[in-house]
């Protein structure tokens, strides 16, 4: 496993969250997310959920960047190689964290249908407000930098595993 050599502070909503990024290099076991994942599933659901997150997470990458598999499998090989890998893996672990997100949300409407309705609704007001305070917290870091999007994507990820481990906990609909 890859980490990266900087952290930075990044705001998300009211609280604050430091950003170490842990990049993992590109398998088919691995989605960048490590211990945050864990805390979310079991050990067994943990691989297997890793697994179809890593394959669903390359794909989605694949459709949204518009590189063939061949070259992102490239970038992902060393997420430290250089910035360009550096922002893929962040893509990349973004992409399997709201797949994840998904995931959680889909399994608390079964175990919670009376909830369905008002947590989405809640899920999609926080994520607008998730992205707002991401991309402001990354431009006030990052400026116009190079970097910026990196910052952004790596704010994006831990906040919604954070969002995902609170989604997991909840007992009813009031509980989050």
């Amino acid at each position: 496993m890859k980490h990266s050599n900087w952290s930075k502070i990044l705001f998300v909503s009211s609280l604050v969250v430091t950003v170490s990024p842990v990049v993992a290099q590109s398998n088919a076991t691995s989605t960048g997310l490590g211990a945050t994942v864990e805390a979310v599933t079991t050990e067994a659901e943990h691989t297997a959920a890793d697994t179809q997150s890593a394959a669903a997470a390359l794909d989605e990458l694949a459709q949204k960047s518009g590189l063939p598999a061949v070259e992102l499998d490239a970038l992902l090989a060393d997420c430290d190689a250089n910035q360009q890998s550096l922002y893929f893996c962040a893509w990349r672990d973004q992409i399997a964290a709201e797949q994840v997100l998904r995931r959680a949300l889909a399994e608390q409407a079964q175990s919670l249908p009376q909830c369905r309705d008002t947590v989405a609704a809640e899920i999609a007001s926080w994520m607008q407000a998730r992205d707002q305070s991401c991309a402001s917290s990354a431009l006030e870091q990052w400026g116009e930098g190079s970097m910026r999007a990196t910052a952004q994507a790596l704010c994006v990820t831990a906040a919604t595993a954070q969002m995902t481990q609170q989604l997991a906990q909840m007992q009813d609909c009031g509980s989050r």
